[in-house]
């Protein structure tokens, strides 16, 4: 082989090596920092205000409270303004370590939640799904709470949070 071309050679290896290099320092697109779901924020390709809200399942009122199911949470949210194919909702317990992820349609904008543990602060992370197999996703620019309400019982000892 003659000189140029073995040059030619070791500058484009070089640029290579230099550009993976690169590629590896680069930040993240998301700030996973103070997150619990780190995961998801640091695999995301970007964020979007999902404005979600953490609501008591069929709300009661007892003892002039306004209470929701004990096992259950509503979740309402705003969709994400670039197109997606379909959304994840994570919704995790840090001190247990629970964690569990839903699916939907990408029109849908609330989800139930339901089988969760009363009188727990759960994390929710909502991602929108860029295509079928969720490789790339925006996610919720931040984790919201909630909590579900502790179980009450009337007098009669009759379960009203099912």
């Amino acid at each position: 082989m003659n000189h140029p071309i073995r040059i030619l050679i070791l500058v484009a290896l070089a640029a290579m090596i230099g550009y993976l290099v690169w590629l590896s320092v680069q930040p993240s697109p998301v700030d996973s920092t103070g997150k619990y779901h780190v995961e998801l924020y640091d695999g995301a390709s970007g964020t979007f205000d999902a404005q979600l809200k953490v609501l008591p399942f069929q709300p009661q009122q007892i003892e002039d409270a306004t209470v929701g199911s004990s096992t259950y949470l509503r979740t309402e949210w705003s969709q994400a303004k670039q197109t997606y194919n379909h959304f994840l909702i994570t919704i995790s317990d840090p001190a247990s370590d629970f964690s569990r992820t839903e699916s939907g349609e990408h029109d849908r904008v609330s989800l139930d939640l339901s089988d969760l543990s009363p009188d727990t602060e759960y994390l929710i992370v909502l991602r929108a799904c860029l295509e079928p197999i969720c490789d790339t996703w925006l996610v919720s620019d931040q984790e919201y709470s909630g909590r579900t309400p502790i179980e009450y019982f009337d007098q009669e000892k009759v379960l009203l949070n099912p």
